[in-house]
């Protein structure tokens, strides 16, 4: 039984440590009327997510992991119908940049590593939100290595000073460098605050969310890590007929699309 137990606190340890989102929130990196440009990074231990919301009608630039347009450095650029992975040929390169005729290098077709996820534009008020999504690493030496971690990360950016998505020059006023902090998201923290009543249970127990949110999902796994019940949780609280289990300790896993959460469970 010992070991079992161990067993279980270590499946526990596993789900929550390394299912955690840690998130820059969302930065605004100019607030110029009409071009306003802000991004949002969320890394969790497989997978980046970048939002990028900026004007609708010009390329929208951005570099990982530097403080100046270092060789080599990784960047992206959305060019009017995509998200284009690329690095930065020279110093001093910025994103967009075309001052000798070299603007920052697409990577090799197969290692293009960024999938647009959605891309909506917002017509009257002229803005584009772009969502795009990645390995936290690829494997590619060109590619910046994200860390689902409390740590900061460096940016550069830069964006079209005319309207069109021709990748030319675009001036002092359209680009910059800043630092964020990545924190844990609070959708973390809120998924982690479900719980379980009663516990131990003898014919139900019920799960109790934080907050309702679509596409959350359950699973229950005996001591020896077998699957007893899925399902999907379509209210705040939802309950689950147990009567048929056997006595034991069972771990309880809820799930959204960002983020996993296990807690223990008695059946009498």
């Amino acid at each position: 039984m010992k070991k079992i137990t161990l067993a279980l606190i270590g499946l526990i340890y596993f789900n929550t440590a390394f299912s955690q989102t840690y998130t820059t929130g969302l930065m605004e990196l100019s607030n110029t009327s009409g071009l306003a440009y802000s991004i949002q990074i969320d890394v969790n231990p497989t997978t980046v997510t970048l939002t990028m919301i900026g004007p609708e009608n010009r390329w929208l630039g951005l570099g990982f992991g530097v403080q100046s347009m270092t060789s080599g450095g990784d960047a992206v650029i959305f060019d009017g119908t995509t998200l284009t992975d690329r690095s930065f040929g020279f110093e001093g390169q910025e994103p967009g940049q075309d001052a000798t005729g070299i603007t920052p290098l697409e990577d090799a077709e197969g290692e293009r590593d960024w999938t647009v996820t959605s891309n909506v534009v917002n017509s009257g008020a002229g803005v584009r939100t772009l969502i795009a999504t990645r390995a936290t690493n690829t494997g590619n030496a060109k590619d910046y290595v994200f860390s689902a971690a409390a740590t900061s990360i460096e940016l550069v950016w830069a964006r079209a000073r005319f309207e069109g998505f021709s990748l030319e020059w675009h001036g002092p006023d359209n680009r910059g460098i800043t630092m964020q902090s990545l924190t844990l998201s609070q959708d973390d923290f809120q998924i982690n605050d479900f719980e379980i009543s009663p516990n131990p249970a003898s014919n139900n127990f019920t799960i109790s969310l934080p907050n309702f949110s679509e596409n959350v999902t359950v699973n229950v796994y005996d001591v020896l890590g077998k699957e007893v019940y899925n399902g999907k949780l379509n209210s705040m609280s939802s309950t689950i007929n147990v009567s048929q289990w056997n006595s034991g300790i069972y771990l309880v896993r809820v799930s959204t699309e960002e983020a996993t959460h296990t807690k223990r469970l008695v059946k009498q």
